[in-house]
């Protein structure tokens, strides 16, 4: 019924109907998917050559090459066998990502998109959980409105996407960058072994604690930013904002004030 309703002669030539539209956008999202999952691999490389060979076979029938046709019919059941052989990783990898890919959708993903604060909130305070577990000491600065360009010069520049691992190591003892802090945006790493300022005159008088934590409450008070400390003698989480400075802060207390913090930021 639909398909009589939207049906129509494409140039006065071709007969289209709805079908074939759905057709081929299904097809079309279909490839781009496949060539997606391959994207990066040696799939990507060793394709061209499957596009000589079926050239080479159009070439032969074009001509009338009938033992080079032959040849390449022939080769053809075997060349399907052997491609599954030798891409199988890329297969098997392909195939991994499209299970995990169905286990992860919901409803709710299907009609809302997600803004990525979840995923971004859950890397950064698994990564401080697990710093904590180590005692290992961390400086973690999250951005907002205000620009910490000038702190940022200060260490190594990274714009790497957010990781557990990746944050873990920078902050490991035996590294170069683990003295200085992290600069983080959104789901970026912008910047790490970064030099931040301290408190002077009465302010450092009444400043407590660590070089991290005293670090962290000058920064706050300069910035809207919201700046998380693991302390390395206790493993206590801190987080300084503004002119607050609360330490002892739970999993659930650190999810909640980084969502908060960043939260116009992924509304907009």
């Amino acid at each position: 019924m639909l398909d009589d309703l939207l049906t129509f002669r494409l140039f006065d030539v071709i007969e289209v109907r709805f079908s074939d539209i759905i057709d081929i956008l299904l097809i079309s999202g279909l490839i781009y998917c496949v060539f997606m999952l391959f994207k990066g691999t040696r799939a990507v490389q060793m394709f061209s050559g499957v596009i000589l060979i079926v050239a080479a076979w159009f070439f032969a029938q074009m001509f009338d090459l009938r033992g080079l046709a032959w040849l390449i019919s022939s080769l053809g059941a075997l060349g399907v066998v052997a491609l599954v052989i030798v891409f199988q990783p890329e297969i098997r990898s392909a195939l991994t990502r499209v299970g995990q890919f169905a286990n992860n959708i919901s409803l709710r993903s299907v009609f809302f998109r997600s803004s990525g604060l979840e995923e971004v909130t859950e890397k950064i305070v698994e990564s401080v959980l697990e710093l904590q577990k180590k005692q290992t000491g961390a400086l973690i600065v999250l951005e907002k409105r205000v620009g910490l360009r000038s702190y940022m010069d200060s260490g190594e520049s990274f714009n790497a996407d957010i990781s557990k691992k990746l944050l873990c190591t920078i902050f490991y003892e035996g590294t170069p960058l683990h003295d200085g802090a992290v600069i983080i945006l959104k789901d970026k790493i912008l910047a790490a072994g970064c030099v931040l300022p301290m408190p002077t005159g009465a302010a450092a008088a009444e400043q407590t604690g660590g070089m991290r934590h005293r670090a962290a409450k000058a920064l706050a008070a300069e910035t809207d930013a919201l700046v998380i400390v693991v302390s390395e003698e206790t493993g206590y989480i801190s987080i300084a904002y503004r002119g607050s400075f609360r330490t002892r802060q739970s999993k659930k207390e650190l999810e909640a004030e980084i969502k908060r913090h960043w939260k116009e930021l992924y509304e907009d």
